[in-house]
């Protein structure tokens, strides 16, 4: 198989007959600075998405406690800025040359699982893929780490906002309220985001990383903000050492753990496990995990060099095909080989776009909205492949792309714009006897080798 096809369908969001693709491992990882893209198709910043936040607060309480006005502009609003969110990210994935930046994305994304389907988390977390993982994409993993875990989105998701030092002045003048600390945060943050379930910590470690972090708030106007009244005073012992109990309580001691846990041999074991799961295999090679790990190491967690060693690596290409597309990496291909612009994408009525891909979506068992815990979503092959969800598949590869473009491509040299070098005799011959140009598109997308990578 060619490079530029190997790339585009293990590692990119899918063949496009607007992109020629990458020729080498260098242009690939070159694909990454993506930073035009995100000009051209901008997504909601946090000063915004506080804004319609206030707002619709405001607007909330006048209609409740005043009993006057309306809260359905507000939440309309909000409602409009995440299907702008949608649009501009799917802009992306069908704009860019290889669509690894939005693989990555996708998948840090499910790493710092983040769910936004009630009003507020909606609008705090649609920046969240901007501000936390792409400004970090190319930079170090303690870097993404920071900004996730310090993220207005996060904060208010796993509950850190209600999180205060026993001890802390704010709670010591609130003795008759029940206040107190919130653990949420600091479990997901070693568990799930950093050492890893089988990591070496202790529900100790928890409690004591917990009280570290009392102070991590979302302000009134929607922004991060760092508390001193709620935190509890004294220093905290994580994983041995020891931070905090300064006077007056900094940030920066908070930002020196997540600085030294980002590096921890048990994350960067982690994080060379997932990666290598997501983009591989679902049990992905001991040699691929070792290697991304000595990495990880060596180079204190740049991901750069990540991708580089991902890419680049025999067991790469030894495990092709044996990853399954995810609902939206699905549809994203599928819009790529229709060969549909992101400007068409970014027209789109809110009807289109939800007929097109939230609903679909949704059938298929992925909600662009997050996955439905902060374990993200699951990477086994059999979590997908239910008979409802490959029904809904099916569905979509059948109905949707003639309500996307007319008149759709011919079946016979469509397969080789979706498959490349990948396509076999049986699939072309299949899309060439096919009743009509829908059902030959159809066949090719609802192929085996359309749905692996």
């Amino acid at each position: 198989m060619e490079f530029r096809d190997f790339a585009l369908l293990r590692f990119g969001a899918g063949l496009s007959p607007r992109h020629a693709g990458p020729e080498t491992p260098t242009e690939l990882l070159a694909s990454l600075d993506s930073a035009g893209m995100m000009r051209r198709f901008p997504i909601i910043g946090s000063a915004e998405a506080a804004r319609l936040r206030n707002e619709y607060q405001t607007a909330r309480r006048r209609e409740v406690k005043e009993q006057t006005g309306s809260s359905k502009p507000a939440r309309d609003a909000i409602n409009r800025a995440a299907d702008d969110t949608l649009r501009a990210r799917l802009a992306r994935a069908v704009e860019d040359p290889t669509g690894f930046s939005d693989r990555l994305t996708q998948f840090w994304l499910s790493h710092f699982s983040l769910r936004g389907s009630a009003l507020i988390p909606k609008i705090l977390s649609a920046p969240f893929a901007d501000d936390a993982i792409r400004a970090n994409l190319n930079g170090s993993f303690g870097d993404m780490l920071r900004a996730a875990t310090l993220h207005p989105g996060m904060l208010v998701y796993l509950d850190q906002t209600s999180s205060v030092g026993p001890r802390s002045p704010f709670a010591m003048r609130r003795k008759k309220q029940k206040v107190g600390i919130n653990e949420n945060h600091a479990r997901e943050l070693l568990e799930l985001h950093t050492l890893g379930v089988g990591g070496n910590y202790s529900q100790q470690h928890v409690r004591e990383l917990a009280e570290l972090m009392t102070g991590l708030v979302v302000d009134g106007e929607g922004l991060f903000a760092f508390d001193t009244r709620r935190v509890e005073p004294g220093a905290e012992t994580v994983l041995g050492v020891e931070y905090g109990g300064g006077r007056p309580p900094q940030l920066s001691e908070i930002e020196a753990f997540l600085d030294d846990i980002a590096i921890h041999p048990d994350t960067a074991a982690h994080i060379s496990h997932k990666l290598a799961a997501h983009f591989c295999a679902d049990v992905p090679p001991a040699a691929l995990t070792r290697d991304l790990t000595e990495v990880f190491l060596a180079t204190k967690g740049d991901l750069l060099s990540l991708y580089a060693v991902l890419v680049q690596h025999p067991e790469a290409h030894s495990t092709f095909g044996q990853k399954l597309r995810q609902p939206y990496d699905l549809l994203m291909a599928g819009l790529r080989a229709l060969g549909i612009s992101g400007d068409e994408i970014m027209a789109w009525r809110t009807g289109q776009l939800h007929s097109i891909v939230i609903q679909p979506l949704v059938r298929m068992g992925q909600s662009w909205l997050g996955a439905p815990s902060p374990e993200g979503w699951p990477e086994s092959t059999s979590a997908w492949l239910t008979p409802q969800f490959l029904a809904a598949r099916i569905s979509w590869a059948m109905r949707q792309p003639r309500r996307v473009m007319r008149p759709l491509p011919d079946p016979r040299q469509f397969v080789d714009t979706a498959l490349g070098s990948l396509a076999d005799e049986p699939l072309r011959l299949a899309a060439s006897r096919a009743e009509s140009q829908t059902d030959g598109v159809g066949i090719v997308l609802a192929s085996p080798q359309f749905n692996r990578r």
